[in-house]
């Protein structure tokens, strides 16, 4: 098979998703000649992905939707694009993809079917009655179709306990560019400029918190830190960045965070594109999720940018934040452990700068994008060669990899 003949269908349902997050291995899949096309529904980004030398193919998804007629709508729309386009290769990534991809690609004849399980998400954090219900039938299904891939791509490895795969592969997430995320990455000079128009003064501690505003994120156990924490040390400020998420049942109302900034406990930034240069101002990162992550990229942003960690101690945070190394780790639902992590490392700049030099080097072993692209070249190189079909010449190898 020459690179000209190997089609690949990326699966997603956020077009964002890969703009943001899979850009380095579209990148290098065109650069070695493969045909590359994103199955992603109608949204903001997906008249973008085109930039990227590759076709976005629209199918219609509701990512919270349930209802019987548009899931179906959903399952059959994927099965006509893969008996119309003829993939060598699906992909597929997050839940409802991996559900109806996973089976239609299998009924169109798809040779290779990959599954992606970035997190298992909120189904699995809520202990309410209907999330419980959702949580056995979802598992369910869930777990019945991955067996339909030839691989299923895990972030950690608590997940694969939940929901296994006939054959199974760990990595990193997604990884992260450890050029642009660098303690060195920022200037002094933007530095400067932005502490300033945040109003910080240069003796202001701050704690950053990156994450969509979700109750299962811990953003009220941050909050709850923050006032523990600010009754001792007035000098720390603690920052909330990331976006709303209408329509998911576990959002934070935007009255509340109204509140507590009224209140002066923290400051919520919304969402920003320049995420990099608050991790650079920030002397801590943190997350106290008990959300289902995969591996969270802000944790991993954060020990790339060179900073001390403080997370909660579940699955996916666990990877990144190594207790005693590089962070601490705290019960999850436990603003008291949170608030007494946070105040040991404001209290220890010494500590800080151990941690941060600790979670510089985790990064650069275990989180870079290239190394996270490479694997998955050299996964499809594998997969194609047990098919029979051979591989464009470099799957898996460094050059392909040249100008991420």
């Amino acid at each position: 098979m020459s690179a000209e003949d190997l089609r690949i269908a990326l699966v997603v349902n956020n077009a964002f998703d890969i703009w943001v997050w899979r850009r380095p291995l579209v990148q290098a899949l065109r650069r070695a000649g493969a045909e590359v096309h994103i199955i992603a529904p109608p949204g903001p980004w997906a008249s973008s992905l085109e930039e990227l030398g590759c076709s976005w193919i629209p199918y219609p998804l509701e990512r919270r939707g349930v209802h019987p007629l548009r899931e179906w709508r959903s399952l059959i729309s994927l099965y006509r694009i893969y008996r119309r386009l003829r993939p060598s290769i699906a992909h597929h990534f997050t839940i409802k993809p991996n559900l109806y991809g996973t089976l239609a690609a299998r009924m169109a004849g798809v040779p290779i079917v990959i599954a992606t399980v970035s997190g298992l998400g909120y189904i699995w954090a809520d202990s309410s009655l209907p999330a419980r219900f959702l949580r056995g039938t979802v598992g369910l299904l869930y777990r019945l179709a991955l067996r339909g891939a030839d691989v299923v791509i895990y972030f950690n490895p608590d997940d694969p306990k939940v929901l296994g795969g006939r054959r199974l592969c760990l990595l990193p997430g997604e990884g992260v560019d450890l050029s642009e995320f660098s303690p060195d990455a920022v200037s002094p000079e933007r530095r400067a400029a932005l502490r300033a128009a945040l109003g910080l003064s240069e003796g202001a501690f701050v704690v950053l918190m990156v994450g969509r505003m979700l109750w299962h994120k811990g953003v009220v156990e941050f909050v709850e830190a923050a006032r523990r924490v600010r009754r001792r040390h007035p000098e720390a400020i603690f920052m909330l960045v990331g976006p709303f998420d209408e329509g998911n049942p576990a959002a934070i109302s935007v009255e509340a965070l109204r509140a507590w900034e009224a209140e002066g406990v923290v400051r919520y930034l919304g969402a920003r594109s320049d995420v990099r240069d608050l991790m650079a101002l920030a002397d801590l990162v943190v997350l106290p999720t008990y959300y289902r992550e995969g591996l969270p990229r802000a944790l991993m942003e954060g020990a790339a940018m060179g900073k001390p960690l403080v997370a909660t101690d579940v699955p996916g945070c666990r990877e990144v934040v190594l207790d005693g190394v590089n962070g601490l780790r705290v019960p999850p639902k436990d603003p008291v452990a949170l608030a007494a992590a946070i105040e040991t490392l404001l209290e220890n700049p010494a500590l800080r700068a151990e941690f941060g030099a600790a979670s510089r080097r985790l990064a650069e072993e275990r989180f870079s994008d290239r190394g996270v692209v490479r694997a998955i070249l050299q996964l499809y190189g594998d997969l194609l060669a047990a098919k029979g079909l051979s591989a464009p010449r470099g799957f898996g190898e460094g050059e392909l990899l040249r100008g991420l």
